[in-house]
């Protein structure tokens, strides 16, 4: 077989591994990715419903009083 598929077969135990030296198990990393997961997605669901909608009737406002330019 090729040696590039033999690496991606080894890959995820050889990933487990690594992080299981560093000291921090397995269900611990699923955890510190599902925080990071829920505070991107807040992070982009604030942005989407608040910081677009204002920065879009801001445009809107400076058009209305300056007028295209």
């Amino acid at each position: 077989m090729e040696p590039r598929i033999e690496y991606i077969k080894a890959a995820p135990p050889v990933t487990i591994s690594t992080i299981s030296l560093l000291g921090i198990p397995l269900n611990e990393w699923v955890f510190i990715s599902t925080i990071g997961y829920t505070v991107l997605l807040t992070i982009f669901l604030i942005r989407d419903k608040l910081v677009y909608p204002w920065l879009e009737r801001r445009r809107a406002l400076k058009r209305a009083n300056y007028g295209d330019r």
